[in-house]
C-alpha cells in the first residue's frame, strides 16, 4: 500500500512550545483576526479561519496541515498557519492546539474529509472544498506526500521532508509541488534532493533551498520565507495572483532562494 510506505519514513523534529507557536496565529493577510479553535466532528485537528466580517464573500481555499515529528500540537505551527489563514483560507492541521501524541496521515485525511463535508455551510459557508493543498513540515511533509493519490487533494507542498524508504514514490507523483528546503544543513536535504530529481519532468515543481537549516525560518513571524513561497504557492494556484506567480520566475530571487524548477510553463491556476 502506497501509504503505508511512505509513512514508514519520517524526521523528527524539536518543535517551538505550544505558548510561543501559538504567539503570532493572527497573521497580517487582509482578512486578520484568526480563530483558532477545534470542531465537534473534528475534536483532534486545529482548526484556523479568517474574520468572517472581513472575508465577506470571499471563497476561502483549504490547507490541510502536518506537524513536524509528526508531533499532536495543531498549533506548532501557528505562526505560518495563522498567516495562511489570514491571507484568505481554511487551514486545519492534524492534532488539537496544544495537543500532544502523535499524528498520522490517516488525519489528514479526515481533515480533506471534514473540509468536503462542512463547506458551503454554517461557519463555513465560504469554504471551497475544490481548492485543496496538503503540505507539512518534516514529518508532517510526508503525511502530506501519503496524500498525493487523492483526486480531492489539488497540489502539495513540501517544508524540509523527505522520504527515507520507498525511493521510486516521488516518480509517481503528479500533482504541482512545492519544495522548501534548509539547504545542506536541513536534515532533509538529500532526500528531498532525491525526490525531486525523481519527479516526472513533466510534474510542475518548484524547488527552493535557502541556508537555514531544518525547517528554515518557518517558526519566524508569519513563517518567514519559507511561508512566504508558500502562501505565494496558494495565492497562484488557487487564487490566480498574477503577482504570487510571478515570485517563483523571479520574486524569489530578492529573498536569496537557489532554485530548481520542472514544467512550471505548464502550471495554471485551478
Amino acid at each position: 500500500m502506497k501509504t503505508a510506505s511512505i509513512l514508514s519514513a519520517f524526521f523528527a523534529v524539536v518543535s517551538a512550545s505550544p505558548l510561543d507557536a501559538r504567539q503570532g496565529a493572527n497573521g497580517n493577510g487582509p482578512y486578520g483576526a484568526v480563530s483558532v479553535s477545534t470542531d465537534s466532528s473534528l475534536s483532534n485537528h486545529a482548526i484556523y479561519i479568517p474574520d468572517s466580517s472581513k472575508t465577506g464573500s470571499t471563497k476561502l481555499p483549504v490547507l490541510v496541515w502536518g506537524n513536524g515529528g509528526c508531533g499532536g500540537d495543531g498549533a506548532s505551527n501557528a505562526k505560518f498557519l495563522g498567516q495562511v489563514a489570514s491571507n484568505g483560507y481554511l487551514v486545519i492541521a492534524s492534532g488539537r492546539p496544544g495537543g500532544s501524541g502523535s499524528t498520522t496521515a490517516q488525519m489528514m485525511t479526515q481533515s480533506i474529509d471534514f473540509a468536503v463535508k462542512v463547506a458551503g455551510t454554517g461557519k463555513y459557508a465560504n469554504v471551497d472544498a475544490t481548492k485543496i493543498m496538503a503540505a507539512g513540515f518534516s514529518c508532517g511533509g510526508v503525511e502530506a506526500m501519503a496524500q498525493s493519490w487523492d483526486a480531492r487533494v489539488k497540489t502539495i507542498g513540501i517544508f524540509s521532508s523527505g522520504l527515507l524508504t520507498n525511493y521510486t514514490a516521488a516518480s509517481t507523483f503528479t500533482k504541482p509541488i512545492l519544495y522548501c528546503i534548509g539547504g545542506s544543513g536541513d536534515v532533509a536535504y538529500n532526500n528531498a534532493e532525491r525526490d525531486f530529481k525523481a519527479l516526472s519532468s513533466n510534474t510542475p515543481a518548484w524547488k527552493g533551498n535557502l541556508p537555514l537549516g531544518h525547517g528554515g525560518d518557518l517558526f519566524s513571524t508569519n513563517g518567514g520565507k519559507f511561508g512566504k513561497a508558500g502562501i505565494n504557492w496558494m495565492n497562484w494556484l488557487f487564487k490566480g495572483d498574477e503577482t504570487a506567480a510571478a515570485y517563483f520566475t523571479s520574486g524569489y530571487k530578492s529573498d536569496g532562494w537557489s532554485v530548481e524548477t520542472h514544467a512550471l510553463d505548464k502550471l495554471k491556476p485551478f
